[in-house]
């Protein structure tokens, strides 16, 4: 998880004492790496007037917006040593990070620490900068970062339905004045996810949710104590995205695809290329007389498959949905052999693209799950099988459309690993 804290801390190093003010301080020992101790020190002298924070979720990243009001206390200038925390993160996954105070950017030096406060939260990633309060004055702090979101996948993912997650931490604030931001607001901002078909599956720590035609909320809150209130975690959805990632790397496509049969009606043709053309307005559509079970596609390929998508019927419209059959049951082949079978649900009808392909489409997905749902048994191989010349489709069983018995099938999706599954 990646977490972004605004702290005042003091570094403790053996050969150099605690400044009286706190401030940080680094320094290098004789094996030219630094060698520090950070301590989370409270400050009353400032206090923490407002807290902007701005959290916008883009695809698998998060952009961090944070404006902060120090408000100096003492008749004199302070000078702080400024620390901002990414926690449990490699330093690869900080995409950019930027400081400005008063309107002035500031250089900020990463360091690698740990420490732990009183509630043993571990902070390791430290973006340190130096910045100077004026006398009974305010201060404008304002930082952006954007970073990667935690999440369980790999290249070749398997299971598209696990959340990411970003956690922000507000416990470590509580070191300025008396731990309580005066003035709080917290925007979220989920319009790109939600472009994908995404979904905020849950928000923790503070009160707050989307309702269903939302995708901008705001929360504000006056006097938060930073006692009571220690986080936000963010856990969101993004399987369509990720799903055209991995087909946009690793998509297979074929003019070589055929069927036992296609239907042509005037000059036009319903051809087994149209399953490859990556456009659901297009079909396939057999063409017996009166359908017989046991029509199959065939593709030819070779090398590791990890997953295979069906976007079952004619959705060039609700009309050509309906009135025509969609798949109910199949068989899937390698080179002859058959691996098993799947029921499709008969969904109702929506228009299909890459936002919404998971949520539409008919997954089989090799890494064992297919083969242990529907016949009890799973792939050696656990993620993939490897056909030397085909895998081919066989239609068993069909949903009857309300007024052809044609069936169609709008695109199928294959992707092809381009390396040996590990």
């Amino acid at each position: 998880m990646r977490k972004k804290i605004l702290i005042l801390v003091s570094i403790l190093i053996s050969s150099i004492p605690l400044c009286a003010n706190g401030g940080i301080h680094w320094g290098w020992n004789g094996s030219g790496t630094a060698s520090v101790v950070i301590t989370l020190k409270n400050d009353a002298d400032i206090i923490l007037k407002k807290e902007k924070l701005l959290l916008r979720f883009v695809d698998e990243s998060v952009i961090v917006s944070c404006d902060y009001v120090l408000y100096n206390k003492q008749n004199e200038e302070k000078q702080l040593d400024f620390a901002f925390n990414i926690t449990e993160s490699p330093y690869d996954s900080l995409m950019y990070y930027y400081i400005i105070v008063d309107g002035q950017k500031l250089p900020s030096e990463l360091h690698k620490e740990i420490c732990k406060d009183v509630n043993e939260s571990s902070y390791s990633w430290w973006e340190l900068s130096k910045i100077k309060l004026d006398e009974k004055k305010e201060t404008n702090v304002s930082i952006c970062y954007r970073v990667e979101t935690s999440n369980d996948g790999t290249y070749y993912r398997s299971f598209f339905d696990r959340d990411n997650s970003f956690v922000y931490n507000l416990y470590p604030a509580l070191s300025f004045g008396d731990g309580i931001i005066e003035d709080f607001s917290l925007t979220i901002d989920a319009s790109d996810i939600l472009s994908w078909n995404g979904k905020i599956s849950k928000i923790e720590g503070l009160d707050v949710s989307f309702g269903n035609s939302e995708k901008i909320v705001t929360k504000q809150i006056k006097n938060l104590d930073l006692k009571k209130n220690r986080q936000i975690k963010i856990s969101y959805n993004i399987k369509n995205y990720y799903f055209a990632k991995l087909y946009k790397m690793y998509g297979f496509r074929t003019n070589g695809i055929s069927a036992t049969s296609e239907l042509k009606e005037g000059k036009v043709l319903y051809a087994a290329s149209n399953l490859m053309d990556n456009d659901c307005r297009t079909a396939w559509v057999e063409s017996k007389s009166d359908f017989d079970q046991k029509e199959r596609i065939k593709i030819p390929c070779s090398g590791w498959i990890t997953q295979v998508l069906i976007v079952n019927g004619f959705r060039k419209s609700e009309k050509t949905y309906y009135e025509n059959n969609r798949v109910k049951r199949i068989a899937l082949y390698v080179d002859g052999v058959k691996l098993g079978e799947m029921t499709f649900p008969d969904r109702p009808y929506c228009h299909v693209d890459m936002s919404n392909i998971l949520d539409e489409g008919e997954l089989l997905n090799l890494n064992g799950d297919f083969f242990k749902e529907n016949n009890g048994k799973s792939m050696s191989n656990a993620g993939a099988f490897w056909p030397k010349e085909n895998i081919e489709i066989e239609i068993l069983e069909v949903y009857p459309g309300t007024k052809y018995n044609d069936t169609c099938i709008s695109d199928i999706y294959l992707i092809k690993a381009v390396l040996p599954i590990p």
